[in-house]
């Protein structure tokens, strides 16, 4: 990829919520992540307020987007550090407080159960609570870190995953993955008590579509997490069409959570809560693209200052400052969703599918 030169072909798109095809352009910008050619455009729906990228990358050419160094698909489907560091907190934790009754918690020491006390909010972000009989799919699982980890505590793993190099990865933990696009994977309905997509719907070309698709996987009781950058966030607020969450062209739409609360009920689903979640990198992010991405005098005076020892732990501490109030304040970086089925099955327009 670092050899091309030439810019991805694009189309004109629809909203992928309402089908509008009545769109605000917002602003213009390049790939300021991986560098991969072309200037790409951002769109308010007219009609429903969904953002997206329109004119679109043209479908044929969406694995283009991703050089092969893309990070979730490179990196090795290890334990998370929480898993790693607090072993027996872990298994403590999760047999007492969220419904994983198969894991042995007798022979815990008290200064492990100690542990599960005072970082049971750490641990409880990292596992989802025991649903049905386990069964667990991953949409946009790339090399199955996740999938490994849900498989250390009981689940029975499946995924699905585009690329197929992170496919393989992920296989090679004992899970069952389906390579290609989701709305195309051959799941039966009602297959799977947990759902989980991660930083991957905003990557989907028809995202209202998958949502479909995962709400009729899903069992009666069963839970849907969903997560997705926030474009209502603080960060978007403050770094424009600097922000890292708009990681263009390889994000395709962003959410506010009214948005996503719609294109929900739109799928057969309803929003049950939401957690908002914010990390100082995500904010480092946006500001180093803010200052790489200008080329006049504040900007170049900002770099000089990230580069000191001084600039990097005073910007290290403003990170970690909004961090927590964009959290606080409903208005962070991401926002993850709970979702379960609507008892009618929703309203669904299929014209055309």
């Amino acid at each position: 990829m670092s050899g091309w030169t030439v810019s991805l072909p694009v189309e004109v798109v629809s909203c992928p919520l309402c089908g509008g095809w009545g769109a605000t352009r917002l602003f213009e910008q390049r790939d300021l992540a991986l560098g991969v050619p072309g200037v790409y455009a951002v769109a308010r729906c007219d009609d429903c307020g969904l953002v997206y990228q329109n004119p679109r990358v043209r479908v044929d050419r969406l694995g283009d987007m991703y050089p092969d160094e893309y990070a979730a698909h490179t990196r090795e489907p290890e334990l998370s550090r929480t898993a790693r560091r607090f072993g027996p907190a872990v298994r403590w934790t999760l047999a007492t407080g969220l419904g994983y009754r198969h894991l042995d918690a007798h022979n815990v020491r008290a200064r492990d159960r100690l542990s599960a006390v005072l970082h049971r909010k750490r641990i409880g972000k990292a596992f989802p609570p025991w649903v049905g009989q386990g069964r667990l799919l991953d949409v946009g699982c790339a090399s199955g870190r996740f999938l490994r980890q849900m498989g250390a505590v009981g689940w029975q793993l499946s995924g699905i995953e585009y690329d197929g190099a992170a496919a393989k990865k992920a296989r090679s933990i004992g899970a069952d993955i389906f390579v290609g696009d989701p709305t195309q994977a051959p799941f039966a309905d009602q297959a799977f008590d947990l759902i989980t997509a991660f930083h991957s719907l905003e990557h989907m070309p028809d995202p209202l579509r998958v949502l479909t698709r995962m709400i009729d996987w899903l069992a009666l009781g069963g839970l849907a997490i969903v997560e997705v950058p926030n474009v209502a966030g603080l960060g978007a607020r403050l770094f424009g069409p600097y922000w890292s969450g708009f990681d263009l062209p390889r994000h395709l739409v962003h959410f506010t959570p009214a948005t996503m609360g719609a294109m929900v009920e739109r799928a057969g689903g309803r929003v049950v809560s939401v957690e908002h979640k914010s990390k100082a990198r995500y904010f480092w992010r946006s500001l180093h693209r803010r200052v790489s991405g200008r080329g006049d005098r504040r900007a170049r005076a900002t770099r000089a200052l990230l580069t000191s020892r001084l600039g990097k732990g005073v910007i290290k501490l403003g990170a970690e400052m909004l961090s927590s109030l964009s959290e606080r304040s409903e208005q962070g970086e991401a926002v993850r969703y709970f979702i379960r089925r609507r008892a009618d099955g929703g309203i669904r327009d299929r014209s055309g599918w």
